[in-house]
């Protein structure tokens, strides 16, 4: 399968035997960014691989102001990741638009 990200998307990807096993994408938001997306694949879950690929992310998400909606399960693992909960009325604007049309 191919898939083109939106112009501008950053993306970043954890490989395992030369296969794309996970992948996440930032999305800019005017000054900000947003991660959209976040998958590893099933069979690879709960070995980390995602909180690999998210401390692989953690020097170039310093340099940015990034976002992300997580689902209430996946919070702690994400908080685990250096994101921290900010709640909507601390988010930019334009970030939270996004998190209303959800």
């Amino acid at each position: 399968m191919r898939a083109q990200a939106p112009k501008g998307d950053r993306i970043y990807i954890a490989t395992l035997n030369n296969h794309i096993v996970a992948a996440l994408r930032l999305h800019p938001i005017g000054n900000n960014y947003l991660l959209r997306s976040m998958c590893v694949a099933t069979k690879q879950r709960k070995r980390g691989i995602g909180s690999a690929l998210l401390s692989y992310c953690q020097k170039p998400l310093a340099e940015i102001n990034c976002y992300s909606f997580p689902y209430d399960h996946l919070q702690i693992f994400y908080t685990r990741a250096n994101f921290a909960l900010c709640g909507l009325e601390n988010t930019p604007h334009d970030i939270a638009q996004k998190f209303t049309r959800y």
